[in-house]
């Protein structure tokens, strides 16, 4: 009896010293995990707002034209839904802007029953399957595409035909557009080739319209907790205090360790990210939002092993682009009302014969591309050739010998190529084609 309670008590022991070292660096958490949703904002890749549109649809085939006609009035409802300042106009020439819509490719197969004997009685079960295949651009006055890409869906799902045959067909009634975070079992249940059609339509323009319209969608995010400050913080960010949650994370001492002070500059961003999307105006959003990156950037960089931190990256990186096309429509439009002023007469004679490097625009200086950078490409299945392009088009922070740099190359899998452009660009030796297979893939593996 008193070995038993002695090896309890042991047990008891071990269990606490484990939980303490679970609890006392930080991170996601072994024992609980901590998570809350976050609701996100993110702002319209192109700006419609308080102007004209029209639309136009073709299709490369004649078949397509009946899902045309629905894909382009469900489009249109759309847009204008989200912002009532956006008006239609029939006639292209009198319209600010045109959304010109091509159907590339739809198919609906013949549904497929299945049969399964359960007991004494049987289960039928219908299997649906469908593709749509669409090409936008969006056009301003002059002709010139400020948005363009190409949105492809493929349905497959397999339902209760038993239930199907004897219910209503009520199902479609929930296929409104913003439905980003509808489970599996909240999904339409289709009845007929139209019902599926019907949802392919829908799910294409909830993605168009998601590009150039604000949307909004709510997402379950990790928060890192640990020491007592860091659970503090996490605790104020479950309750949505994110100033209760800065100020707990700034007043907490930076870790010696950067891949556990990674965990508090994510928390930091996550902070950051929350305010931005609660923010009042789109200065404050965009200044948040920013502040965010940056954050998440150095969790990313001091601790490449933790893979939650790219899909991090990758999210504030989108809305940010976004933001900055805005800001570089607005000051196109201001240099399109700006007057160009011509040279007075008077004007000195050395002016004129100022060097021509003299007089042109500083270019911008772009960011140097760190490995992290290439990581991220690598993971969000970005094509190697675009990699490598955009590698040679870029500054480059790389160092080939650095011990974390070659682990997390290795982890990665990054493809040999890449990786000797980036010694390319650093002047550091080309890898040979004997080069282990562990880092010859090209995308990191999930």
């Amino acid at each position: 009896m008193v070995s038993r309670q002695f090896s309890c008590f042991a047990s008891a022991i071990a269990f606490g010293c484990i939980a303490g070292v679970l609890w006392a660096d930080p991170g996601f958490g072994t024992l609980r995990k901590r998570k809350m949703e976050l609701h996100i904002r993110q702002p319209a890749a192109v700006r419609l707002t308080n102007t004209s549109i029209a639309f136009v649809g073709t299709s490369t085939n004649q078949e397509y034209l009946p899902v045309q006609g629905s894909l382009l009035a469900t489009l249109e409802t759309e847009l204008i839904s989200n912002d009532r300042t956006l008006v239609k106009v029939q006639n292209r020439a009198g319209a600010e802007w045109v959304l010109d819509l091509k159907v590339t490719g739809f198919s609906i197969a013949r549904p497929q029953n299945r049969t399964q004997a359960v007991g004494n009685s049987s289960l039928t079960a219908v299997r649906w399957n469908g593709s749509l295949n669409a090409a936008y651009q969006v056009l301003d006055k002059g002709g010139r595409a400020h948005a363009a890409d190409n949105i492809s869906y493929a349905y497959e799902r397999e339902v209760d035909g038993t239930a199907a045959a004897a219910s209503p067909r009520t199902g479609l009634s929930r296929l409104s557009i913003p439905h980003l975070g509808l489970k599996k079992n909240d999904e339409p249940v289709p009845h007929t080739a139209d019902d599926v059609k019907q949802i392919l339509i829908h799910e294409v323009v909830r993605r168009i319209a998601a590009k150039l319209g604000n949307t909004s969608q709510t997402i379950e995010v990790q928060i890192a907790a640990g020491d007592d400050r860091m659970s503090r913080a996490a605790d104020f960010m479950e309750k949505h205090l994110w100033s209760r949650a800065s100020e707990e994370l700034d007043s907490t001492p930076a870790y010696s360790k950067p891949e556990e002070e990674a965990y508090r500059q994510y928390n930091l961003g996550l902070v950051y990210e929350a305010m931005s999307y609660e923010s009042k105006s789109s200065n404050d959003q965009r200044e948040n939002l920013f502040k965010a990156q940056e954050y998440y950037d150095k969790a990313l960089e001091m601790n490449r092993k933790e893979r939650y931190f790219v899909e991090t990256v990758a999210r504030t990186k989108d809305a940010v682009a976004r933001f900055k096309t805005l800001d570089q429509m607005r000051r196109d439009d201001q240099k399109a009302k700006t007057p160009v002023r011509t040279a007075t007469v008077s004007a000195p004679v050395q002016a004129a014969k100022q060097p021509v490097s003299a007089v042109r625009p500083a270019k911008a200086q772009s960011k140097a591309i760190r490995l992290g950078d290439v990581l991220e490409m690598a993971a969000a299945g970005v094509p190697e050739d675009q990699i490598v392009e955009v590698i040679r088009n870029s500054a480059v922070e790389f160092n080939p010998t650095d011990k974390d740099t070659v682990v997390a190359i290795a982890k990665a899998k990054l493809a040999v190529r890449i990786q000797n452009e980036l010694r390319r660009k650093v002047g550091a030796p080309l890898l040979g084609a004997s080069a282990p297979s562990g880092v010859t893939k090209s995308a990191i593996s999930k």
